[in-house]
Order: structure tokens, then sequence, then C-alpha cells
């Protein structure tokens, strides 16, 4: 098995994690802790891969992550769940590359929470888009899954932020790809 493969296997499984976050997320409004876990895991695999103390250092960085973010979830400003699945993300890359990933995923979070205040001025504003968001009838899995959708922003759900931490971890991991395949240095 070559190096670059088992070097891949732990971004894969954090990546599939992320997605099985994101879909339930969507769908229930909640992240499980397994999927923060995998992830977690995985990043301290990656971690204990580079050597020289810097398991220690992801684990404390991380750490800190959880606990400001922890101060934030306890005045409702971000779920709890977000608060771990970030955490876990912090794993997954160099220590001094987490504010870079913070911020790339607070950029995604931005995205994201606009296409719902838009979506929610829509619903409010226009009356045809609330009748379709709430009616009936026989439709197909993704046309349920918009009109509940439609209802939940409606009502005011918060934004389902698994999505926006995929976002994230996957703008940061294109970002930090480029420089793994030239003869540069690689932060992966």
């Amino acid at each position: 098995m070559s190096v670059a493969l088992i070097q891949a296997l732990p971004w894969t499984a954090s990546l599939l994690a992320l997605a099985g976050s994101a879909v339930t997320d969507l769908r229930k409004r909640i992240i499980p802790d397994e999927f923060a876990t995998l992830i977690a895991v995985c990043g301290l695999a990656m971690a204990l891969r580079l050597g020289g103390g810097q398991a220690g250092i992801a684990l404390l960085a991380a750490f800190c992550v959880f606990c400001f973010l922890g101060v934030l979830a306890h005045y409702h400003a971000i779920g709890g769940g977000d608060v771990k699945l970030i955490a876990a993300c912090c794993l997954l890359v160099q220590p001094d590359r987490i504010p870079l990933l913070l911020a790339e995923i607070a950029l995604a979070g931005g995205v994201l929470s606009g296409a719902y205040l838009a979506g929610g001025w829509l619903l409010r504003r226009w009356p045809p888009a609330r009748r379709d968001a709430a009616s009936g009838g026989q439709t197909n899995a993704f046309r349920k899954w918009l009109r509940r959708e439609g209802s939940r922003i409606a009502r005011g759900y918060p934004v389902p932020y698994a999505l926006a931490i995929l976002g994230g971890v996957a703008v940061h991991l294109i970002r930090e790809l480029p420089p793994c395949f030239s003869a540069t240095s690689c932060s992966l």
C-alpha cells in the first residue's frame, strides 16, 4: 500500500463523515456524536503521523477551539453539535492552519446563512413561494425536502451549519492540495 493512499484514507473517511453529518443536520437538525468522533480519530491519526509533538499541540488547539465555541453554544449562538464537529475538524489540519480553517468555515457559514436569510425573506414577501413550500400532494423526495426546508425557514429554524463546516473543510482541502502535487511542501 502506497504512502499517498495511507495518507488519503483519513481524509476520505473524514469527508464522508462530514457529508453524513451535513445530511443528518439537514434532515433532523442534529449532528450525531459518532461523526465528530470519527473525524477526531482520523485527525489524531494524521497528527500522530507528523510526530514531533504535533499531536499534543493539535489536541490543545482543538480543545481551545472547543472551549471557546462551547461558551458561544452556552449563549445559544451556535449549536452543541456544531461545536464538537468544528473542534474535531481542527484536528484534521496542522495547528498553524487552524485559524485559516476556522475562517473558511465562517465564510462558508456566511454564504449558507445568507442563502437562508434570502429564502426566509422570499417566503415572507412572496406568497406563492410560501404556498409552494407548504403545499402537500404527491411529489418526489427532493420536493418533499424542499417543502419541509421552506417550512423550517419560514418558522425560523436554525441553519444546518454542518453544511458550512463541510464547505469550509472542502475549501481548505482544495486550497491545500495543489502544493501536495507539486515539489513544494504539503501541509496535509
